[in-house]
């Protein structure tokens, strides 16, 4: 994984995944989360790391934007009138278990970086939970 850091953007796979959104409709960003909150297996971190991008959608669009919110998603919910009501409890078991059972969370607690990571995705639930 190509991180740089902690943020929702600071690693590879999520900036892919952005530069992508344009091609996204809400029911994509519905089996992103369902198929990490459901899968039983391992989640790996690439997948990991898009739920996290996909949450950051949900919550520019629930009015609780990052700090530094990409332009690909202020374009993309902008040209976007999507319901948040379905896909932000799905957001939440997502996230949920990229937080507590992935590859992503694995690789933070190596790299000795696990309470910024958390701590950032604590902050990702609340503004998704609004």
């Amino acid at each position: 994984m190509g991180a740089w850091g902690t943020g929702s953007f600071e690693n590879d796979d999520a900036m892919d995944w952005l530069a992508e959104l344009d091609t996204i409709e809400p029911d994509d960003m519905t089996q992103i989360f369902l198929q990490a909150a459901d899968n039983p297996g391992y989640l790996e971190a690439p997948a990991s790391s898009v739920v996290v991008a996909a949450a950051e959608v949900i919550a520019a669009m629930n009015g609780s934007p990052a700090q530094e919110v990409p332009p690909e998603i202020v374009k993309w919910t902008t040209n976007r009138q999507a319901s948040t009501q379905e896909l932000k409890p799905l957001a939440l078991r997502a996230l949920e278990r990229v937080r507590k059972n992935s590859e992503l969370k694995d690789l933070w607690l190596e790299a000795d970086g696990l309470n910024d990571w958390i701590a950032a995705i604590q902050d990702l639930q609340t503004r998704v939970g609004k």
